[in-house]
């Protein structure tokens, strides 16, 4: 007999039929297996029919020196902890802030929480420090730690066995995914295939925190997407946003000015696992709206003119 879990699982996966499951057995495998340039028969499927621009950045994190188990040390993970506590900011910079102010606000005390991908144990701290009963982090490849509270799983693992969280934390992840930059297929709606599984993955009511890069749409081939007013509401269209944790910059990067080729700027935005009311989200994101988005076409986000 199927647990109850299971079942759950599978009906999430039918409602979402279009969520894919990548092969982690091909993660990070094949040297230079990269594509160095968008395929013309993607382009109209990447670009949503040229509504968004495409420059180019390349990076191929693919062969051994990828393909690896990371271990975490206990000094590492309580070095990272005791800066939380402190409230000092570590890779991400300014989105830690905004992620403790977020985590103020809505906090996991006392909830199972899944980390989203890692390269270094930040986030799993962050996770620790804020009270979550339990942090689990979801990675392509296996990560090997030893500290109380603390679990891993590939995202093999996890298919195989999956389970439901309270919460998740994804920075600075998503906006990767379906561009082939570690190895993975191309999928022009890889990022938003990935956020229709999150909705199986977090409980119905929960929680996601999601960080990706906020200005002008654009995709840097193929290093990561850029978000604007064309792909940030259809990332984020199966999901309610109860909040924007940003500064002074928002304005102008929802507005649209230009990143160039950085991905640079990344906000938290609090998502509630439910189907949000129409036109809802685009209102919260609008109050950050320029009244006169003239005023930021052509122009760089760092000054002058893009």
């Amino acid at each position: 007999m199927r647990s109850k879990l299971s079942i759950l699982t599978i009906c999430c996966r039918v409602t979402f039929s279009f969520v894919v499951v990548d092969d982690a057995a091909q993660m990070n495998k094949k040297p230079w297996s990269c594509p160095e340039e968008m395929p013309d028969e993607l382009r109209a499927q990447y670009t949503q029919d040229g509504q968004i621009d495409v420059t180019l950045w390349y990076k191929c994190q693919t062969g051994p020196q990828y393909d690896k188990e990371h271990k975490y040390e206990k000094a590492q993970i309580e070095e990272y902890m005791g800066r939380i506590k402190n409230r000092l900011v570590n890779f991400y910079g300014n989105t830690d802030t905004m992620l403790y102010n977020a985590l103020d606000q809505y906090p996991i005390k006392d909830k199972e929480v899944v980390i989203m991908g890692s390269q270094r144990p930040i986030y799993e701290s962050v996770c620790l420090v804020f009270g979550g009963s339990s942090c689990t982090t979801i990675d392509f490849q296996p990560i090997i730690v030893n500290y109380p509270k603390f679990f891993t799983m590939t995202i093999a693992q996890y298919d195989e066995n999956p389970k439901q969280f309270d919460a998740a934390i994804s920075i600075s992840s998503f906006e990767h995914d379906g561009l082939g930059r570690y190895g993975d297929p191309l999928r022009p709606d890889g990022d938003v295939q990935m956020m229709s599984k999150m909705k199986c993955i977090v409980k119905d009511g929960g929680i996601l925190y999601l960080s990706v890069p906020i200005a002008k749409d654009k995709i840097v081939w193929n290093m990561h997407r850029v978000y604007g007013r064309v792909r940030l509401p259809k990332l984020i269209e199966h999901w309610t946003l109860l909040e924007v944790y940003a500064d002074y910059q928002m304005t102008a990067r929802w507005t649209g000015c230009d990143a160039n080729k950085e991905g640079d700027y990344q906000p938290i935005l609090v998502l509630k696992n439910e189907e949000p009311k129409p036109g809802h989200n685009v209102e919260v994101l609008n109050k950050y709206l320029d009244k006169d988005p003239s005023r930021y076409e052509g122009v760089s986000c760092f000054g002058g003119n893009a």
